[in-house]
């Protein structure tokens, strides 16, 4: 896997080389993943209420007198304040399920720990509700929405471009599905043994390769907002601060945390990343960083070397 070039040179070598040198390995010990987390699959659909308009397209073309296939005319079928708020809850939603769990396969499977399963299915089951409610308030309005919109499209206003309320409310779609993930030696299939056996080590190999993945996507969570801490701490008094957010111990306190939920095998690296990161951080307040120049000075001190020392830790 590619390191993104964000990352120190120092820092994505002793990743690099810590990926391959664990796939080396003969001996790999995999833990029991069903055992610490669930395979989680979040799927939301909501229809757009945007269509591009054909001959809108072409009328803006020649007026213009450019090239075919140099401009797209988009229109929106309805404006819809419950529509927006729509779209901003379905980002919130994704947001919510990608900051919870961890990358498991390529096919954008996500896990969820088991320690943190309970929270993350009642806040999901919350922002569920939340959906149909406003899904529910789309289709309330829509008739009047469309008959608004007949008004504010002028020429451009399309009767047949808008679907019936029931084909419309079909168009809302949620779905979140929690399964087991196997464990190596879960084969139950009729097969001889040396193929049983030879299965059995390329999926041993396979969550070898995942297991790595989840540190490699904890440890890239974790060095941005590690950086924009440091980054944010980086001043004197008198001098103006740049970029200090009160989100600046939230955003890593919420990493330490994942990494806590996450470390599927009880790595001792990322143990000890997560306990000097908690220890540096506990009791810490924006204010205090603002208003203590020793406590800023400490606590940025501490940070640039939990980050020089990442590869030293094993990640």
């Amino acid at each position: 896997m590619e390191l993104q070039t964000k990352y120190p040179n120092s820092v994505a070598q002793a990743f690099q080389s810590r990926a391959t040198n664990s796939t080396e390995l003969p001996e790999l010990t995999i833990p029991s993943i069903s055992s610490s987390a669930m395979r989680v699959g979040l799927s939301i659909s909501v229809p757009t209420m945007r269509k591009m308009d054909k001959r809108a397209t072409r009328q803006v073309i020649a007026t213009n007198h450019a090239q075919t296939g140099s401009a797209n005319v988009s229109k929106k079928l309805i404006r819809s304040t419950a529509h927006e708020d729509m779209t901003k809850l379905v980002a919130s939603m994704r947001a919510f399920h990608r900051d919870q769990t961890v990358p498991w396969g390529d096919l954008g499977d996500r896990l969820v720990s088991n320690v943190s399963l309970i929270d993350y299915k009642n806040n999901m089951a919350q922002l569920e509700d939340e959906f149909w409610g406003l899904a529910q308030q789309i289709l309330d309005s829509y008739p009047q929405a469309v008959a608004q919109a007949q008004l504010q499209l002028g020429d451009m206003f399309n009767e047949d471009e808008y679907p019936s309320v029931e084909a419309l409310r079909r168009k809302f779609k949620f779905s979140l599905v929690f399964e087991a993930v196997p464990d190596v030696g879960d084969f139950r299939v009729d097969i001889g043994n040396q193929a049983a056996s030879e299965m059995r080590e390329q999926y041993k190999q396979v969550l070898a390769d995942r297991i790595g993945a989840v540190k490699q996507d904890l440890a890239e969570r974790l060095l941005e907002p590690l950086q924009r801490m440091s980054k944010g701490l980086d001043y004197h008094e008198g001098e103006k601060p740049t970029g200090f957010r009160d989100t600046l111990v939230s955003n890593v306190l919420s990493i330490v945390e994942l990494m806590r939920t996450c470390n599927l095998n009880g790595d001792a690296h990322i143990t000890g990343i997560q306990q000097q990161l908690k220890q540096t951080l506990t009791g810490v307040t924006p204010d205090g960083l603002r208003n203590d120049p020793n406590l800023r000075a400490n606590t940025k001190r501490n940070v640039d070397s939990i980050i020089k020392n990442l590869p030293s830790l094993g990640f």
